[in-house]
C-alpha cells in the first residue's frame, strides 16, 4: 500500500481479489465526551481517493457535532428493541399491547425498520404518515408511537433530534360521537326480555346493564366480591387475554383503580338466587364448588372463566328479541354512565362507581375518598330516574 493523498495520508489503496483496486483509511476523530475512550474508526472499499477524503471530513464533522459514528449506523428497528422493552416493563395491559405490536408490524417496521436512524429525514416522516393517511381514518396514533421509538434513540445517544417533530402531519377526518349506547326506552325493552333466558345469563346482563362493569372485570368476579349485608360489589382485577401472558390472563383493573358499587335490591336478588342454583348445577356436573374467595360467578361447565366473546353473544341474541338497536358489552356501560348523567349523578362519583381514572385537580382530589353515602345517592337518584319509566 502507498501513501495517495497529501491531505489525508491515512488512505491507502489495496486490491480486491478480483484485482480492483480501492481505498480504505484508520482516522483518529478525538476522545468522545460520553465514554471519554479515543474514537479510531476504520472505513473501506472507496472506489475513489476524493469519495475516502469526504468520508473522514464527514465523520470529523459529525463527530464534533456530537454524533457518535457508531451510533451513525443503528437502525430503527435497534431503537425499537429498546423502546418495546421500556413498553413492556412500563405496566401497560398485554391486550393492549398487542394491538400496538400489530400497528409495530403492519405499519412502522415496513417502513421505518432498516432505515438508518441518521438517515431518517423529515420529508420521510411525512411520506410515512401521508401514506397512512389514506390507508386510515384514524391514523395519528401510529405516527406518535413511531415518533416515540425516535425520542427513545435520543434518550440512548443515538440522534440528536426527532424529525417528527418538525413534519407536517395531515390532519384525521374528525371522530365521529359514538352511538354505542341505547336510550331508556330500548333499555326497558331490553330489561323486559331477560327473564325468558337462562338464570346465570338473567345475573350476567342485569348486572352490565346496572352497573357498567367492564367485560373483563365481569368475568372474574368472584362471590367473595358481593357483600350481600352490605348491598356491595368489589371490583378490583380484571381479565385480558394475550399471547404475552402467558397464561395469566387475570390482573389489575383498567386505570388499576380498585372500586366498590352498590347494587339494588333486585339485582342483588337475582344474585342470590343465582349462586344457590349455581350449587346444584355443579353437583350435576360432578363438580365440587370451589370457596367463595375462588369460584367465579359466571362460570363455564368445567367451573371456569367465561369466554371473553360469551357475554357479547348472551347481549346479542336478548338485542334481537327485544327488537332494538345492536350496541355492545361496552355499549352498556355506556349507557349506565348516561344515565347516571341523566338522573343527574354527581360527576365524580360516577367517576368512581365505572373506574375512571380522576384527573389532577384541586377539585376531583376532594373527591378522592367518595364515602358510601355519596355512593347511596348515586345509586337512589339512578333508581329513581328509573322509576319514572316503571324500570325496577
Amino acid at each position: 500500500m502507498q501513501n495517495i493523498s497529501k491531505k489525508y495520508p491515512q488512505i491507502k489503496s489495496y486490491q480486491l481479489k478480483d484485482g480492483t483496486t480501492v481505498f480504505r483509511f484508520t482516522v483518529y476523530l478525538g476522545v468522545d465526551p460520553l465514554t471519554g475512550k479515543e474514537k479510531i474508526v476504520t472505513r473501506s472499499k472507496f472506489k475513489t481517493v476524493k469519495q475516502a477524503e469526504l468520508a473522514i471530513e464527514k465523520l470529523k464533522f459529525e463527530f464534533s457535532n456530537g454524533l457518535n459514528p457508531a451510533n451513525m449506523l443503528k437502525t430503527f428497528n435497534d431503537s425499537f428493541i429498546k423502546w418495546d422493552a421500556s413498553y413492556k416493563a412500563s405496566g401497560i395491559v398485554m391486550s393492549t399491547y398487542s394491538k400496538t405490536e400489530g400497528y409495530i408490524k403492519n405499519h412502522i417496521l415496513p417502513f421505518f425498520g432498516d432505515k438508518k436512524l441518521s438517515k431518517i429525514t423529515v420529508a420521510m416522516c411525512e411520506q410515512f404518515a401521508l401514506e397512512l393517511s389514506k390507508k386510515l381514518k384514524y391514523f395519528h396514533h401510529i405516527v406518535n408511537y413511531a415518533s416515540d421509538v425516535m425520542e427513545t434513540a435520543i434518550r440512548h445517544g443515538d440522534i440528536h433530534s426527532n424529525p417528527f417533530k418538525s413534519a407536517k402531519i395531515p390532519k384525521e377526518t374528525a371522530h365521529q360521537k359514538s352511538d354505542n349506547f341505547i336510550d331508556i326506552i330500548d333499555f326497558k325493552k331490553l330489561l323486559s326480555v331477560l327473564p325468558n333466558y337462562d338464570l346465570m345469563i338473567q345475573c350476567l346482563l342485569r348486572l352490565l346493564m346496572f352497573t357498567g362493569l367492564r367485560k373483563g372485570e365481569l368475568l372474574v368476579l368472584t362471590w367473595s366480591d358481593v357483600d350481600f349485608d352490605k348491598k356491595k360489589l368489589l371490583v378490583h382485577s380484571g381479565y385480558s387475554y394475550s399471547k404475552h401472558n402467558n397464561g395469566n390472563n387475570v390482573g389489575l383493573t383498567k386505570g388499576k383503580l380498585i372500586r366498590t358499587i352498590l347494587l339494588d335490591s333486585n339485582t342483588l336478588g337475582l344474585l342470590k338466587t343465582w349462586k344457590q342454583l349455581q350449587v346444584e348445577r355443579l353437583d350435576q356436573l360432578g363438580i365440587s364448588r370451589k370457596p367463595d374467595t375462588e369460584q367465579v360467578i359466571f362460570n363455564n361447565t368445567v367451573n371456569n372463566y367465561l369466554k371473553l366473546n360469551y357475554p357479547n353473544d348472551y347481549l346479542k341474541t336478548a338485542i334481537e328479541e327485544a327488537n332494538i338497536k345492536s350496541i355492545t358489552v361496552h355499549g352498556l356501560r355506556h349507557t349506565h354512565i348516561t344515565h347516571l348523567r341523566e338522573a343527574e349523578a354527581d360527576f365524580f362519583v360516577v367517576q368512581e362507581r365505572v373506574g375512571h381514572s380522576q384527573t389532577n385537580n384541586t377539585t376531583d382530589k376532594h373527591y378522592t375518598h367518595v364515602t358510601d353515602t355519596l355512593r347511596e345517592n348515586t345509586l337512589q337518584k339512578l333508581l329513581n330516574y328509573y322509576k319514572k319509566f316503571d324500570i325496577e
